[in-house]
Parts: C-alpha cells; structure tokens; sequence
C-alpha cells in the first residue's frame, strides 16, 4: 500500500489516481500521520463497498462506546454478587 502526503496528492492527483486505480488502496498523510484511506471503487462496486465502510464506521462506533463504559464501569463483580443480584431481583427487590 502506498502512502501520499497532502501536498503530493495536491499536486500529482493524477498519478496519485492513476496509482490508486492499480494498487486498490493508498493512504493519504498530515504531517506524517494517516489521516485519510482512499479506497478504488467503479461504478459497480461503489454501493457494496459504501454500505461495507458505513457498516465498518458503526462498528467501530459501538467498539468505542463499549471501551468507554467499560472505563466507566467500577470494578468487575464477583460470582457472589452477581448471585446476590440475581436472587435480589428474583425476591423483587
């Protein structure tokens, strides 16, 4: 895979194209860091492959809240309260 910075793909698009339309992916630079995947599609393959990185957005959406309450949550329960949980809300309480 080939990476690009912006000021390359500023100033060469076409070879940057040319290259993408052969290699299938590129990633695009900010100061040196990824900041952009540039995926080559054709007319028929762009909905498939629009419906596959939306669905990868959402995942990777749901990955992230699932970290943050896991950071958020205290401490793990052990077997005992989970018992007592369980029998707490069994008796209604």
């Amino acid at each position: 895979m080939n990476f690009y910075g912006i000021r390359e793909l500023s100033n060469n698009t076409k070879a940057v194209m040319t290259n993408l339309a052969a290699n299938k992916k590129a990633v695009i630079t900010d100061n040196g860091k990824p900041s952009a995947l540039m995926i080559g599609i054709n007319e028929s393959n762009f909905e498939a492959v629009l419906a596959f990185v939306q669905k990868l957005e959402m995942q990777l959406a749901v990955s992230e809240l699932q970290k943050q309450s896991l950071k958020n949550f205290p401490v793990p329960l052990t077997d005992e309260e989970i018992q007592n949980e369980i029998n707490a809300a069994r008796q209604g309480e």
